[in-house]
């Protein structure tokens, strides 16, 4: 019969080596294909031709021109005609405001010669670095405990 302490002892070691991150986590998004602006997007997609289907992840930088919360979602629309518009799909506007410059990153798909959806899509401002390992730009706020 197993001590109750050495019983605990285990069931720690066990919960610890599933809750503990390690060198070969794999993230919830691969790397983008590509990162253009909107005013490059259109070139860009031609290297995307054949590809649709695919988990392909891009990310575009431009000004937001649209941000809508809804139940649950919350949509982001930048780029403007004769740039293809691209659509971002995800939980949580963090603040953004319509005319504010984004990067946006996600799973790419073409709803159209102009229209790209980017879903699910996480969003972050130029400069700061992407969200790690695919976490929605929300959950880097600190919290302190």
């Amino acid at each position: 019969m197993i001590a109750p302490t050495l019983r605990f002892a285990s069931l720690a070691i066990l919960a610890g080596t599933f809750l503990l991150p390690t060198a070969g986590t794999t993230q919830a998004q691969p790397e983008p294909t590509f990162r253009t602006n909107c005013g490059e997007l259109r070139a860009a997609l031609k290297s995307l031709a054949g590809k649709e289907g695919e988990l392909i992840t891009i990310e575009v930088e431009g000004p937001l021109g649209m941000v809508k919360a809804g139940p649950g979602l919350t949509y982001l629309g930048l780029c403007q005609a004769p740039d293809p518009q691209v659509l971002c799909v995800t939980y949580d506007s963090n603040g953004r405001k319509a005319g504010e410059r984004v990067v946006v990153s996600g799973s790419w798909e073409q709803v159209g010669p102009d229209h790209i959806k980017l879903d699910p899509c996480l969003h972050f401002l130029p400069g700061e670095p992407a969200p790690p390992d695919g976490q929605p730009s929300f959950a880097r706020k600190s919290v302190a405990l």
